[in-house]
């Protein structure tokens, strides 16, 4: 069997290969999204051969056509029952798979269901439908001449027992019959077993090792025998683009080996995770989910990372076409004679925009009380399109034209998104 292990990420451990290759997952949940045509071009001039969706991207799939980048997509857990019959699930791969694939896109992998037996990061999207429905997707694929697509189920961390020791690993109790009956089936069809983990969570709160374990050039003498991926670059400690492209560079340095693992030698194909930070991404863990993204949510690289895997000390390429809002910022205009009130629209603005970075050993963490006040203010304000009204905040917000980043703290201004496009184009979104 190949195995897929990861870190928010997935490595593939494919057929006989002669070189690896490094692919990325895209995901979309932010509040001002990159135009997909302007992603298709970052994709094509990183020269990055394949990306994953987190959905089917029923709305944007065709925009791969012709551009020979290989597409894994997704069936998500709250849309299994758009699968779960014989009819539903030829219906759903014909308009999601089949007719994509007869305009030019090369869909390659399908995922059915994500972390569906979670009982931790994901429990509340648990569903015991994907065992019935993967293999009704799978006989729809054959049916249709599909045979190619593979079909797996991405899977925690949680739905193994915690050991630190690999060879100790098993399935937890309440779930081993569904994951036996998973792993037979892709046994069978040739698909890979995908694992999902997170290295800077797992690493410090779970094995409660030091961090430097996470590290492919790390000095603490550990051995390492597996891969592991993905670094976010804010909103944790040792969340920073400085650990991120360290960790990114000892990796990518192992997969151009082609040394593969002890149990799978050989090339190992890589999907990295993310392209881009996504400010309303579920932050179960953490706020620092949110920043996995090797690039801000602009389309500006926030780190050297070479995906040709030549270990090139080089930036990726810029997003070309980017079209940012007006240079202006919504702060806080200092007035702190009712700090009840300054609290209140403080949490107001964080509980619906992203402050990941003013978490503990974030970028911002070391703000004054009325700078942050201003941060929530600002990302709440560039969240909703910069709309004046919005930087009212009970008469504490005002709109200035001076830049007021500082050090390593950005003040963001966000970017014309796919969204305002997508209905100007009257397109609708699918999931």
């Amino acid at each position: 069997m190949r195995f897929i292990i990861g870190i928010y990420f997935i490595i593939l451990c494919m057929a006989i290969r002669v070189n690896s290759f490094v692919g990325i997952t895209w995901g979309r949940m932010q509040s001002q999204q990159l135009v997909p045509s302007m992603v298709v071009d970052l994709l094509l001039q990183n020269q990055i051969p394949a990306v994953r969706l987190r959905t089917s991207g029923s709305d944007i799939s065709e925009i791969f056509s012709g551009t020979n980048i290989s597409l894994a997509i997704t069936l998500v857990n709250n849309y299994m029952w758009q699968a779960n019959r014989t009819d539903l699930a030829y219906t759903w791969v014909n308009d999601r798979v089949k007719n994509p694939i007869n305009k030019g896109v090369n869909i390659v992998y399908l995922t059915v269901g994500t972390e569906p037996f979670s009982n931790t990061f994901m429990k509340e999207a648990r569903t015991d439908q994907v065992v019935n429905v993967i293999k009704l997707i799978r006989q729809a694929l054959d049916d249709m001449g599909l045979g190619y697509v593979k079909t797996t189920t991405s899977h925690g961390m949680d739905v193994l027992k915690l050991t630190k020791i690999p060879s100790e690993a098993d399935f937890r109790d309440d779930i081993k019959q569904q994951m036996l009956e998973s792993l037979e089936f892709y046994n069978q069809t040739g698909a890979p077993f995908d694992l999902i983990m997170f290295p800077i969570h797992y690493i410090k709160e779970v094995l409660n090792y030091t961090m430097e374990f996470a590290y492919f050039d790390n000095k603490s003498g550990f051995k390492i025998q597996d891969g592991q991926i993905g670094w976010p670059t804010d909103g944790y400690p040792h969340a920073n683009i400085e650990n991120a492209e360290r960790f990114h560079k000892g990796f990518l340095k192992f997969i151009a080996s082609n040394k593969g693992t002890p149990l799978k030698p050989g090339p190992i194909d890589v999907f990295l995770h993310s392209l881009s930070d996504e400010n309303q991404f579920r932050a179960i863990f953490g706020a620092f989910q949110r920043h996995w993204g090797i690039y801000e949510a602009d389309g500006n690289p926030k780190y050297k990372i070479d995906f040709s895997l030549q270990d090139r000390d080089t930036y990726p390429t810029q997003a070309k076409g980017i079209v940012k809002m007006p240079n202006r910022w919504c702060l806080f205009n200092g007035n702190r004679e009712d700090m009840d009130l300054v609290n209140k629209n403080y949490n107001f603005a964080c509980n619906i925009a992203d402050c990941t970075s003013l978490e503990k050993g974030g970028s911002c963490d070391g703000l004054s009380d009325d700078s942050k006040v201003s941060y929530a203010f600002n990302v709440f304000f560039q969240k909703h399109k910069q709309q004046v009204e919005l930087c009212d905040f009970d008469g504490l917000g005002e709109i200035r034209a001076e830049n007021p980043s500082t050090g390593n703290c950005e003040f963001p201004v966000e970017i014309l998104t796919f969204q305002d496009q997508a209905v100007k184009d009257g397109m609708i979104l699918r999931i």
